[in-house]
């Protein structure tokens, strides 16, 4: 008998911040999000350990997540998570999830992906731009 393919959950938000907190009636609050890292000097690492936050829709059952932090130079894996079992009965219900990254590993400055997989399925990436400290562009967003 043929194993029917689970439908991968949706993947509605993947943020990087500085810190994300709980408060008492159980909201997350989401500190210092980002999508650049500067580094003093190449290589090196993001100076300190940061937060992801997963937002994940129509996790039907048990699935399997994995983060992966990749040089899209060369499509190299850096930093890979543990893999996090996640369990929901009700698929309407959103799954949220913070996680605590070491400090991010940075060979050179470039492009870099930080993956969030379902069970060894990519669901959505975050890209980031890693450059020298010092060297930031002026943004006003």
């Amino acid at each position: 008998m043929k194993k029917e393919a689970k439908t991968p959950p949706v993947l509605q938000a993947l943020v990087l911040a500085d810190h994300i907190y709980t408060d008492e009636s159980g909201k997350r609050i989401i500190c210092g999000t980002f999508n650049r890292l500067f580094a003093s000097q190449f290589p090196g690492f993001l100076p300190q350990a940061s937060w992801v936050f997963i937002l994940l829709g129509e996790v039907m059952g048990e699935i399997e997540l994995q983060l992966r932090f990749v040089h899209l130079k060369d499509n190299r894996t850096l930093m890979e998570s543990a893999r996090m079992k996640i369990r929901t009965d009700d698929p309407l219900t959103p799954a949220d999830i913070a996680i605590q990254v070491p400090p991010l590993p940075l060979p050179e400055a470039g492009v870099y992906g930080f993956e969030c997989y379902a069970d060894d399925m990519l669901i959505g990436t975050v890209r980031l731009h890693a450059t020298l400290l010092g060297q930031q562009e002026n943004h006003n967003d």
